[in-house]
């Protein structure tokens, strides 16, 4: 059976302390639900984002072509 891929779409926001945003979709292989927002596994470490931040998660079966 293929892994779960998610894709995590953002609010939209502008630049943050002068860093430029996370571009939305930020995909990944592992979601993990918190009281205050979710973790996201992805290829090169974890995000946290914060249940206001996020507009749509998107869960889909197999790999990225």
């Amino acid at each position: 059976m293929p892994d779960k891929q998610y894709d995590v779409y953002l609010v939209p926001s502008g630049k943050r302390g002068g860093e430029q945003n996370i571009v939305s979709p930020v995909e990944g292989n592992d979601l993990e639900f918190y009281d205050t927002g979710v973790w996201l596994r992805r290829k090169g470490g974890r995000n946290f984002f914060p249940y206001e931040q996020i507009r749509t998660i998107r869960e889909h079966d197999g790999e990225r072509p």
